[in-house]
């Protein structure tokens, strides 16, 4: 029999260990399996086609909330089409409310619960398995082969990899709570996976341990091995306990090529109160100074996360912890949404502290008694100006200028936020509204204007100006002089130094070369 195990990712450069651990797991108990990689993107007609084009005996779905929707159209479609061929479902979506999930898909015969890799070859050793497949043992990680057969079709995509499975904390928001069991594979299987990868020159690898400096030497051992086996050119990122960094691990990271290692660090608030009813342990002041002297290396892209919506924050207080948080000057502020997931030890509690949610994916929190939905929708607001302005990394200058004097980033991406027209404009148009909200706030609009167009150097070659973008000196780039620009470079003469707006009024001549950018996108900018 054919069996087909069918991953609907997020994105196309992601993509679906689950899939490829099943797949290996079936193999080796000599039961023929494949498996096909889609997105969210694709019109599911299409990704249904292709189903039918494969004529699989058997078809097995990896479920997530940003793919549920999806899967269940797939599955109804294709049971109407082939009634014969059994549907199978697996994944945290549908892993913890499994008797609701069969009596309203209609469609599926199984749901696997749990860790798949012990008990799949088992499920499937029926031809046509029915009913609730609960996992009773977890996967041996040391057991579990490479997962990647295929390294040479994914140059271009974004690797997981798994080096522990677990969680210890008991976060209440999050499914991971749910098995605080931790198990690691030993390291020098961890060490073997990782040099296939940077022998293949992969682009980018993805740790998905839940905290992967929970043992603090064995992060600094497979921070080591990374640095010494530097390919140049690959990335790995780490999600991280940002108040467990030790200073053995900090005197590494600060030797590391740019752009080797990108942290992402759960914050979520800084409201005491908060923390305590998500049962989110956290040395505050701890990850404080770790974050700071991570980012005051350089090399290092930090990206810390916030939550909006938890119990007992309301928003004033919330505004309070972004501010505290964007303080610390990540790259990137991730603002999400508080959501309700079936399994979570805050789902059991939604009553006890009055949670109003969203029945559909991703089950975002509507209101709670801190904080309303029109309050919610004013945060909505700041999320989208600092994924705009702050996380594109295209207006740091500007912003930077802006929010010298700003007593709360918070305040100021609300106010940007609601002035912003439903219908946003286009790229270049942001660069103008974001002129015309300085200038209301007092900002230089010569300076600013002239900012503008430093950053837009920084990330490509400024053919086409926003309105209010200072013209420069074209004369100037016709000239023949020592390091003029090729087609890779851009050369642009300030009426100051724009990295110093306050304090130089010297003319500067800048290059860019936009064959070397940092970590961050920005292209290598050199004084002539």
């Amino acid at each position: 029999m054919k069996t087909l195990l069918v991953a609907v990712n997020a994105k196309f450069s992601h993509t679906n260990l689950a899939v490829r651990y099943l797949k290996h797991a079936l193999e080796s108990a000599g039961i023929p399996a494949d498996f096909a990689e889609y997105t969210i993107n694709q019109p599911v007609r299409e990704v249904l086609a292709d189903i039918v084009f494969r004529a699989p005996d058997r078809l097995l779905f990896s479920c997530y909330i940003w793919n549920i929707r999806q899967v269940e159209q797939l599955g109804a479609e294709f049971c109407a089409l082939f009634p014969d061929v059994p549907i199978l479902l697996g994944g945290p979506e549908v892993s913890f409310d499994p008797e609701d999930r069969l009596a309203r898909y209609q469609w599926a015969d199984g749901i696997l619960c749990g860790e798949g890799e012990p008990v799949i070859a088992q499920v499937l050793a029926e031809p046509r398995p029915r009913g609730i497949f609960r996992a009773n043992r977890f996967a041996d990680l040391d057991a579990l082969p490479f997962p990647y057969s295929d390294l040479g079709s994914l140059s271009n995509r974004v690797l997981y990899y798994e080096s522990s499975r677990g969680c210890p904390y008991g976060c209440s928001y999050c499914l991971s709570s749910a098995d605080r069991t931790v198990r690691f594979r030993s390291l020098p299987l961890v060490f073997d996976d990782l040099q296939k990868l940077l022998d293949a020159r992969v682009m980018q690898v993805k740790f998905v341990d839940r905290t992967f400096n929970l043992q603090p030497e064995r992060a600094l051992a497979i921070w080591q091995y990374l640095a010494a086996h530097d390919n140049g050119y690959t990335s790995f990122q780490m999600e991280l306990g940002g108040d467990l960094t030790t200073p053995d691990q900090l005197r590494l990271l600060q030797t590391v090529r740019p752009g080797l290692f990108q942290f992402e660090i759960g914050v979520q608030s800084t409201c005491a109160a908060a923390l305590e009813a998500a049962a989110r342990p956290s040395n505050l002041q701890a990850l404080r100074e770790n974050v700071r002297a991570v980012g005051g290396f350089g090399n290092i892209h930090q990206h810390l996360d916030l939550i909006a919506g938890l119990p007992l924050e309301g928003f004033d207080r919330f505004a309070q912890s972004y501010d505290e948080v964007f303080a610390l000057r990540p790259h990137q502020l991730q603002l999400g949404f508080l959501k309700m997931l079936r399994g979570s030890r805050l789902y059991a509690q939604r009553e006890t502290y009055g949670l109003v949610y969203s029945e559909t994916p991703p089950y975002e929190i509507l209101q709670t008694p801190q904080l309303s939905f029109p309050e919610l929708c004013r945060i909505k607001r700041v999320e989208e100006m600092t994924e705009l302005y702050y996380n594109s990394g295209r207006f740091q200058n500007q912003l930077a200028y802006l929010l010298r004097d700003c007593p709360s980033p918070f305040r100021m991406f609300l106010a940007l936020g609601e002035r912003m027209p439903a219908q946003h404009p286009g790229k270049y148009a942001c660069y103008d509204l974001l002129f015309a909200f300085a200038v209301e706030q007092g900002c230089d609009p010569e300076v600013f204007s002239w900012l503008m167009r430093f950053d837009l150097c920084l990330h490509e070659r400024p053919r086409r100006l926003p309105e209010h973008c200072a013209l420069g000196n074209e004369p100037l780039r016709r000239q023949r002089f020592p390091g003029k620009p090729g087609p890779e470079a851009w050369i642009e003469l300030f009426p100051f130094d724009p990295l110093e707006p306050q304090n130089s009024q010297r003319e500067t001549l800048l290059r860019f070369d936009y064959t070397h950018r940092d970590p961050f996108g920005n292209a290598s900018c050199t004084k002539i």
